[in-house]
C-alpha cells in the first residue's frame, strides 16, 4: 500500500465518521422534535378533558339548581342577566362546586320543558359548548389560542 492510498483511506474513514456523527445528530434532533410535539398534544388533550369534566359538573349543578328554582316557581334563565343566569345561580353553583375558574353562559333554555339546551363554559384556554337538539346532546371543546396582538 502506498502513502497516497493510505492517505485516501484515512480521508474516507474521516468522511464516513463525520457522516455517521451527522446522521446521529439528525436522528436525535428529529426525536426531540417528535417527543416535544407528542408531549404538547398530550398536554392539550388532557387539559381539554379536564375542562370538559368541569363543564359537565357545572351543567349538572345547574340542573340541580333548575329543579330547586322550578319548585320555587321561578326560572333559572334570565336573558337580561350576565350569562343569562338568574341572579344567585352562579353563586349557588360555586357553593356546590367550589371556586369556578371559568365563565358560565346559558345559550339556550327550553322554558316549556325546563331544560338547558345550550351552555358555554369558558376558561383561560378552552371553551366548552353544550347543545341539546331533540334528545341528542353534543359537547364540543375548543382551544383558545391568541393569534394576533396589536
Amino acid at each position: 500500500m502506498t502513502a497516497a492510498d493510505n492517505e485516501s483511506l484515512r480521508r474516507d474513514i474521516r468522511k464516513a465518521f463525520i457522516r455517521r456523527i451527522l446522521t446521529y445528530i439528525a436522528v436525535i434532533i428529529i426525536l426531540v422534535i417528535v417527543v416535544s410535539v407528542v408531549f404538547r398534544q398530550f398536554h392539550i388533550y388532557s387539559n381539554a378533558r379536564l375542562a370538559l369534566r368541569e363543564a359537565k359538573n357545572v351543567k349538572m349543578s345547574l340542573e340541580m339548581i333548575n329543579l330547586e328554582y322550578y319548585a320555587a316557581g321561578i326560572s333559572i334563565y334570565d336573558d337580561t342577566a350576565e350569562g343569562n343566569l338568574k341572579k344567585g345561580a352562579k353563586a349557588y353553583v360555586e357553593k356546590i362546586q367550589g371556586n369556578i375558574d371559568g365563565l358560565i353562559r346559558l345559550t339556550g333554555y327550553d322554558s316549556a320543558k325546563r331544560l338547558i339546551t345550550g351552555l358555554e363554559y369558558e376558561t383561560n384556554e378552552y371553551i366548552v359548548r353544550f347543545t341539546r337538539h331533540n334528545e341528542e346532546e353534543t359537547w364540543t371543546v375548543s382551544l383558545i389560542k391568541e393569534l394576533l396582538k396589536y
